[in-house]
């Protein structure tokens, strides 16, 4: 039997369904609990939008200070400043957060922070040391994350067959194949490339869009628009198949570090111009 629940989080519905024996009904709504309440906590810990979460701490803080943060809050730092690397840039959390506190649409952004991603040095599992205050948006790397942890509390509690759908960003876990449909921008029906996808089975898979339909995405440079509208990479984390949408929305037709990453991360991408 397949078991559904539903809830408010990370700025869309969040929604998880698992299979279950009817002797195990009660066992699993419980573990999907826990997995609902993980995410709320990532939600609340990496908040752009309230000032006492660690990002608002970190862009009000001063030169030199040492914070404890959460370990969920520290692991996402790491991961950030990995894919910045990788990236060239392309994915820059610290330019999203200028942009959109400068917009008043991250009002827990204060002051004028101003320093970038290797301003923040990683002491432990829990505290960083500061160069300087650092505005920072981890908006879809933040859910890809939480998806991918809700999927270890799952894991870790016996469950085999689920899958976990944050408005777009999802993984599955298990044999089971989970329908999906890719509607991309401009098109009213699904996406005809993805025809020969419409299952996810054992993977993650997540959307972007930029332009007019996405007016918070920011792209690495302000004067040269995203390549593409639309963009869905599947891949084996929903973390990793988060940041590489942005990356691939602003890279060219054929990019070689692009796709030599998504063969290292078990992905695939369609685009849509």
């Amino acid at each position: 039997m397949q078991i559904a629940r539903a809830r408010p989080l990370l700025g869309t519905v969040v929604s998880i369904h698992a299979h279950s024996c009817a002797d195990h009904r009660e066992v699993v709504e419980h573990v999907m609990a826990q997995a609902f309440s993980t995410m709320a906590h990532i939600g609340r810990v990496m908040s752009a939008h309230e000032a006492s979460s660690d990002l608002g701490r970190i862009s009000a803080a001063r030169a030199g200070d040492v914070l404890t943060l959460d370990a969920h809050t520290v692991h996402v730092l790491r991961a950030a400043q990995y894919w910045t690397r990788v990236t060239g840039g392309t994915f820059n959390p610290c330019r999203a957060a200028q942009d959109l506190s400068r917009r008043a649409l991250r009002p827990g952004m204060t002051g004028d922070a101003t320093g970038r991603l290797s301003d923040i040095q990683i002491l432990s599992e829990t505290e960083v040391r500061l160069a300087c205050p650092v505005k920072l948006d981890f908006g879809g790397i933040a859910k890809g994350y939480a998806v991918d942890c809700a999927v270890d509390v799952l894991l870790a509690q016996g469950v085999r067959d689920a899958l976990v759908n944050a408005g777009g960003d999802m993984r599955a876990i298990g044999q089971r194949k989970w329908p999906v449909d890719v509607r991309h921008a401009q098109q009213t029906l699904r996406d005809v490339r993805l025809s020969r996808h419409r299952y996810l089975a054992q993977q993650a898979m997540a959307t972007s869009v930029a332009g007019k339909l996405n007016p918070e995405f920011v792209g690495s440079r302000t004067h040269c628009p995203p390549q593409w509208q639309s963009v869905t990479v599947q891949a084996d984390t929903c973390m990793a198949a988060d940041v590489l949408t942005k990356w691939a929305l602003q890279s060219s037709l054929l990019c070689p570090s692009l796709r030599q990453v998504l063969r290292l991360n078990g992905g695939r991408m369609w685009r849509t111009q």
